[in-house]
């Protein structure tokens, strides 16, 4: 399984388990930010776990990044590392 797959997978999973359901076409459009279904804590705790779970780091300045907001953007910077 490529990683793009394993990290839309990892979305998937993460926004049904706090209840926020997405399907396939629009998932890669879900604003995390902007919807208010996630906190603070909550997006800080998605970050931790991709960082965990793929070896992957995300810096500050990529967090603040509008860009980054969406499953497809924060998708297509975690891709290119």
């Amino acid at each position: 399984m490529l990683i793009e797959e394993k990290l839309q997978s990892f979305f998937k999973a993460f926004l049904m388990e706090r209840g926020i359901e997405t399907t396939e076409s629009n998932l890669l459009e879900f604003n995390f930010v902007e919807s208010g279904l996630l906190d603070s804590f909550e997006i800080l705790t998605m970050i931790m776990a991709i960082e965990t779970e793929y070896s992957l780091t995300i810096s500050p300045d990529e967090l603040l990044d509008g860009n980054n907001a969406t499953v497809g953007g924060l998708l297509k910077t975690l891709v290119s590392k």
